[in-house]
């Protein structure tokens, strides 16, 4: 789907990712040039085309190297005697083609129990001919076919040494001679357990893919929905009566694919299909069937003539015979950059070559040809013989490969620094990771799958290639760590885009069924009247205009939009033709003519305002009929001009009408809404009295007042929106707006003041208490008994309710200082506690410092006057303060000192004192 992308979160980290790819890539590919430059890097090159003469003319067979010589292998050559020679089969040569003695590769071809058992092979079987050469490890192999049957063969085998020397082991290499497996991975059958039944059953196939038969049609879907017959892969089968079990169906996981072998009932065929579990796309390949092996790292999988990768990547190269190839081995090169994969046909002989390269994720022209032999470096030559005829002269193609043998390649010398210490097979599997991840980012269709996959990529690399982070080497970590960061990041908002992009195929499938239904009603049947084209054209007129909003919609297919609404313009063109036909008779709109008289007659009967919206919903209806048959008239191509204005005067004069019923309907309903509004609103301003009268006596606070006052503003301003065309109106309102906000001022304020002068009581009246008890407390006995009295006593008690009446008046502050006072006292009243327990003993009688005791005068303290020698001095009761008066005018009172009482002196005893008073 084509999808126009606004400039959004996911577009913004979609464009960081492509970003951070390409810059992973720009280091990976640096990276690869160094190593290149530090290790040498072949690639499949032709050299040239040269020719291998042999004296008879001959059909060959194939060629295989020993050490530095090629041995070939070509048809007996009839008209040759009864017997048939060594050289008459195989033959020597070098490097260069030269042909070389029987002799040169000592052990070969001289070896007398060879020449035995080669005789003897074609002495008892008179139909033995040679089919082909192999190198299977430390041996090789002749294979020769003795009868009709394919299995009528004898294999003859030599062993070679490291030196080159070759020794004839027997004629029994039946069991070297085994191909290997055509497929390196198992076949799963399904079975019953994985039937979904349903209106459309289908085979589970790990719960990923849903594979069904019935119906006619094969079928592949991604989800797991029976309710449709549609998936993302169809197909015809040849019997559509066949039921889900009539199929046999296979399937195998390779990484990120999912191949399926179905064979359908009735039919010899087998389908091969492959699932990417990525892209969500299904491909059939059924080379699969002959012979399939997974790339390198699980990227992908490789066939006869074809490849497919994770990546959704696969290639089928036209004009490659591939009948009869089965896989015959496959050559990895030293440093694991190429691997090379060949099949062999074993009737005809031929072989095709694939070259694939692990870092560019590639495979290059296949090379087919009718034998080939790879030497140790890497020379590569390829036998292309023209035809089956028998010549002389036979094209041999030199080519150069990196596909050298492990020897060739240990023996170059060992290089120096960060390239050499990490080796250059590591290097390719960490560049090859790499830029996997950089094509994961950038080469995909985008999926969520595509996404976790991304992340797990990084993650893998990340910990499999240690020296990612060194700088020396690129610091590939680096935009690495960053790639999965983002790819995160894009993978949580994607599931977003996926919703969205959902939603618009979802309202495009029903705009686009909309259209449909309407244009094949018009289609089916004509309309009868005016109004009834009229009707039709606005239909398909509005269903055009849903289409195009669509436009607007993030992750919309536009491109369908736009095709879509063609579509409908030319529907809506060819119907408007029609319509004009029928519009330009006389009484095309004699319908309309009466519909709006009678309008204008209901228009002028309506009692209330209420009954004004039917009958101008039906005038609007009417005027946007009208105003779509006009544009539609006058955009369509119509030859006869006067046809066109005659439609067009029809419309003017009906428009009329329907402006003419309108202003009837005004009129009307503004003289209703002038007497249906003056009731409202005195019914409203009572109310609205009734409801300040209310407030003011439920306001019980500052705080209720501002609720109220809040309120009633509100309710006055939907009034004023309700009456806003009356200015009376609005001017009482103004004037009430006013006497509600003074009303309730006043109130809040008289309630302020009331609550400040109640909180001032309860604050003096707590200050008075809070003393009382700091006296209490400090004269009690002990511990238990201050916490008592603090938790229990009516006293501490009130000043708490003190506290929280003030909470409630909105003082906290002074509530706050209470509570605060009345735990100050009780802590004073413990430390006090504390200091009489640590300090005095004998009940307070005493005072203990360290080993002394004194005692403790718990009497007032008091001045006196006492006498002290001759004189008096100052002195505090219960104290030896002693401080004698040296005042001039109290020492002038000396004589009076030794006279405690007044009615007696040294001169005038008291008694006499009390007779003369008497």
């Amino acid at each position: 789907m084509t999808t126009a992308l606004d400039t959004g979160t996911y577009e913004v980290l979609r464009d960081r990712l492509t970003a951070q790819a390409a810059e992973l890539a720009r280091r990976a590919e640096a990276l690869n040039t160094r190593r290149i430059e530090e290790f040498g890097s072949l690639r499949l090159e032709l050299d040239g085309t040269e020719h291998l003469r042999t004296g008879p003319a001959c059909v060959p067979r194939d060629l295989v190297s020993v050490g530095d010589v090629l041995l070939f292998g070509y048809g007996t050559v009839p008209g040759r005697g009864p017997e048939t020679a060594v050289g008459d089969v195989l033959a020597l040569h070098d490097r260069a083609l030269n042909p070389l003695p029987e002799d040169a590769v000592p052990g070969l071809l001289d070896d007398p129990d060879f020449v035995r058992e080669f005789a003897a092979l074609h002495r008892y079987f008179h139909q033995t001919r040679l089919l082909r050469l192999r190198r299977v490890e430390d041996r090789v192999l002749a294979v020769f076919r003795t009868g009709e049957k394919a299995d009528d063969i004898r294999v003859l085998r030599w062993a070679l040494s490291d030196d080159g020397r070759a020794s004839f082991l027997d004629a029994r290499g039946d069991r070297d001679h085994v191909p290997p497996p055509a497929h390196d991975f198992a076949w799963t059958p399904t079975t019953r357990e994985d039937h979904v039944l349903g209106r459309h059953p289908h085979v589970s196939v790990e719960g990923e893919v849903f594979v069904g038969t019935v119906g006619g049609t094969l079928t592949v879907k991604v989800e797991d929905d029976t309710g449709t017959g549609e998936g993302v892969y169809a197909e015809p089968v040849d019997e559509p009566l066949q039921s889900l079990a009539d199929a046999h169906i296979a399937y195998a996981r390779v990484g990120a694919l999912i191949l399926v072998d179905v064979l359908p009932y009735k039919e010899d065929v087998h389908r091969y299909l492959v699932f990417n579990t990525l892209t969500r796309t299904v491909v059939r390949l059924d080379g699969i069937g002959q012979a399939c092996r997974r790339l390198p790292e699980d990227q992908g999988i490789v066939f006869p003539g074809g490849y497919c990768l994770s990546t959704g990547t696969h290639r089928t190269f036209d004009g490659v015979d591939t009948e009869g190839l089965e896989f015959e081995r496959a050559v990895r090169s030293p440093n694991g950059e190429d691997v090379l994969f060949a099949f062999h046909a074993r009737v005809t002989g031929r072989s095709l070559l694939l070259p694939y390269n692990v870092i560019r994720k590639e495979v290059a022209a296949p090379l087919s040809c009718h034998g080939w032999a790879l030497f140790d470096d890497g020379a590569l030559l390829a036998l292309r013989a023209a035809d089956a005829e028998p010549q002389r002269v036979h094209p041999v193609q030199r080519w150069t490969s990196p596909y050298v043998s492990d020897t060739y390649a240990a023996a170059r010398p060992a290089g120096t620094g960060p390239l050499a210490r990490v080796g250059n097979a590591d290097l390719v599997r960490g560049i090859s990771d790499c830029l996997s991840v950089t094509r994961g980012a950038t080469g995909t269709t985008p999926t969520g799958e595509v996404y976790e996959a991304l992340v797990a990529a990084c993650v893998r690399t990340a910990d499999t290639h240690h020296w990612l982070a060194e700088a020396e080497l690129g610091a590939l970590h680096e935009p690495l760590t960053q790639v999965r960061v983002t790819a995160a990041q894009v993978l949580a908002e994607f599931e977003t885009v996926q919703a969205l992009t959902r939603q618009a195929a979802d309202a495009l499938t029903a705009a686009e069924a909309r259209i449909a239904t309407v244009v094949r009603r018009l289609r089916g049947e004509a309309p009868r009247g005016a109004a009834a084209w009229v009707s039709g054209l606005t239909e398909l007129r509005q269903a055009q205009g849903h289409l195009l909003t669509l436009k607007d919609m993030r992750y919309a297919d536009t491109g369908r939009v736009d095709e879509l609404a063609a579509d409908a313009e030319r529907d809506l063109a060819s119907f408007g033709q029609r319509a004009v036909t029928h519009l330009a008779h006389q009484d095309a709109f004699a319908d309309h003519r009466a519909d709006i008289e009678q309008l204008v007659a209901e228009a002028g009967e309506i009692t209330t305002v209420a009954e004004a919206e039917p009958v101008a919903a039906r005038l609007d209806e009417h005027a946007a009929d009208l105003r779509t048959v006009t544009d539609v008239v006058s955009g369509l191509d119509i030859g006869d001009a006067t046809v066109r204005t005659s439609v067009l005067e029809r419309i003017a004069e009906v428009l009329g009408g329907v402006n003419r019923a309108r202003a009837t309907l005004d009129g009307r309903r503004r003289a209703l809404r002038e007497s249906e509004g003056r009731a409202e609103f005195a019914a409203e301003f009572a109310l609205l009295g009734q409801a300040v009268t209310g407030a003011l006596a439920a306001a019980s606070t500052p705080e209720d007042c501002d609720e109220q006052l809040a309120r009633l503003l509100v309710r006055v301003e939907n009034l004023e929106s309700r009456f806003a065309e009356s200015d009376d109106f609005l001017a009482e309102l103004a004037d009430k707006r006013d006497e509600v906000h003074e009303a309730l001022s006043a109130r809040k304020q008289t309630l302020a003041d009331a609550r400040a002068r109640r909180a001032e009581r309860l604050a003096e009246s707590a200050g008075r208490v809070l003393a009382t008890v700091v006296r209490r407390a400090s004269a009690l006995a002990d511990a238990d008994a201050v916490t008592t009295y603090f938790t229990s006593d009516p006293m501490p008690a009130k000043v708490r309710r003190t506290a929280d009446e003030l909470r409630g008046l909105a003082d906290p502050v002074r509530a706050e200082e209470l509570d605060g006072r009345l735990r100050s006292a009780r802590q004073q009243a413990l430390r006090a506690l504390r200091d009489r327990t640590d300090l005095y003993a004998d009940d307070g009688r005493t005072v203990r410092l360290g080993g002394h005791r004194f005692a403790v005068n718990t009497q007032p303290l008091d001045l006196t006057l006492v006498p002290q020698g001759d004189g008096l001095a100052f002195a505090l009761t219960g104290t030896d303060y002693r401080a004698p008066v040296t005042d001039p005018e109290f020492t002038a009172t000396r004589p009076y000192w030794d006279r405690p009482l007044p009615s007696e002196s040294p001169g005038i005893y008291r008694a006499e004192h009390l007779a003369a008073a008497l």
